[in-house]
């Protein structure tokens, strides 16, 4: 069973499982954290060999600003796309735990 965390760091996001360690790091830019990369790994990766997973522990460094925590959340929770021409919506991991990242 999947038991995924992402981690914020100061320099990158970690997806993380927690009984199979960091499954994919994506580093911070000059134009700060790519949520699309995180969400396109979420989706493209994750999702397809664990589509029943719902849940995902969110954990922060202290210096994380609110702004960057809630746009990590809206990442993780859906999807979103354009199909036919259409907005549309798909649920990733809506169950969302938060606490402190480990040093």
């Amino acid at each position: 069973a999947l038991d995924l965390e992402i981690i914020v760091r100061g320099d990158a996001l970690q997806v993380a499982d927690r009984g199979t360690g960091l499954l994919r790091s994506i580093p911070k830019t000059a134009d700060g954290y790519d949520f699309a990369a995180l969400a396109a790994f979420l989706r493209d990766e994750v999702k397809l060999r664990f589509p029943d997973a719902t849940s995902v522990t969110i954990l922060i460094e202290p210096e994380i600003s609110y702004d960057t925590v809630v746009q990590v959340m809206d990442a993780v929770r859906v999807d979103t796309g354009i199909v036919d021409g259409r907005a549309t919506q798909r649920e990733l991991f809506p169950d969302i735990s938060i606490g402190d990242a480990p040093p």
